[in-house]
């Protein structure tokens, strides 16, 4: 889902998206005109090898969010999780995936190997 970033409202705009068992909503709101901020939650599950065994297991996420996106390159040092866009529209798609890559980074182990 894109949304320009001219049409996100100062008092939000509300968002939902479902991929594969993960369902990613909340809301972006405008802080000035090359600043969104989007909070909200990211839940489900998906399928994730463990990094002490090897095998395959069922994550579930439960977790909230808040990421800045900014139109072009971001200079400013206030805020620490920024995605960037170049083309005036915000990607969620892009979000999430982001979220879930920086979720997958982590040493995530299955029931057996905690």
């Amino acid at each position: 889902m894109k949304v320009e970033f001219k049409k996100i409202p100062q008092n939000g705009l509300d968002f939902k998206l479902k991929f594969d068992n993960i369902d990613f909503y909340g809301v972006a709101k405008k802080l000035d005109k090359d600043i969104v901020k989007a909070t909200g939650t990211i839940k489900g599950s998906f399928i994730h090898c463990c990094d002490r065994c090897g095998e395959d297991f069922i994550k579930n996420i439960d977790q909230k969010f808040e990421i800045y996106a900014s139109r072009g390159i971001y200079k400013n040092d206030e805020y620490l999780n920024v995605i960037e866009f170049f083309d005036d529209f915000i990607d969620f798609d892009r979000m999430l995936q982001s979220e879930l890559e920086s979720f997958k980074c982590d040493y995530l182990y299955c029931t057996e190997c905690r």
